[in-house]
């Protein structure tokens, strides 16, 4: 109503053209501002893809750092990597396939641009204990959610430990691990 007590009407269709602009105006927004995820890295000419966003794996924390992690990885002394694991149950198992086929395939290549061709094998063990590593053949040792409450990545005498308390930071800290080993930084 107006002044005078007069009621002016605003036709539906126009209520509703004025509500779906807004809408609209308001999805562009977030869409333009809001981080998308990275699941993907052009690596020296080769896109390789992740399964989950490299900005939260980002976030997983590396011991002693980074730095010391890629030195043990990406070197020429290295002639073959040990990828360790204990076995779960049958349901579980396949998270080990999962990651290990992500780090040797990611691995493999940044390997080879640098010139190097060391193997790679997997090793089902009983303990995570006592493991030991040689700068010429580090482990990276995957310890599945099942046999881990925290979620982290950590190198002790030439073992690489990758560990995650569920299955969403298990895929980060693979992610994390690769990362670090080929050098990619998101931000």
């Amino acid at each position: 109503m107006n002044k005078e007590g007069i009621r002016i009407r605003i036709p539906r269709t126009q209520i509703i053209f004025l509500v779906v602009v807004c809408g609209l105006i308001l999805l562009g927004i977030v869409y333009f501002f809001y981080p998308k995820p990275i699941t993907s890295w052009n690596y020296y000419g080769h896109v390789i893809g992740f399964r989950a966003d490299m900005r939260e794996a980002e976030k997983i924390p590396v011991y002693p750092s980074e730095e010391a992690v890629y030195k043990e990885l990406m070197n020429s002394t290295v002639e073959n990597i040990t990828i360790a694991f204990k076995p779960a149950d049958e349901k579980e198992n396949p998270y080990y396939i999962l990651e290990e086929v992500e780090i040797v395939q990611k691995l493999y290549l940044g390997y080879k641009i640098l010139g190097y061709e060391p193997s790679f094998n997997g090793l089902p063990i009983e303990s995570y204990e006592n493991l030991s590593g040689t700068r010429s053949n580090p482990i990276i040792a995957l310890v599945h959610p099942v046999y881990s409450n925290e979620t982290l990545i950590e190198l002790k005498d030439h073992v690489i430990f990758v560990k995650a308390k569920d299955h969403k930071d298990f895929d980060l800290a693979t992610i994390k691990l690769i990362m670090v080993a080929l050098e990619i930084e998101t931000e």
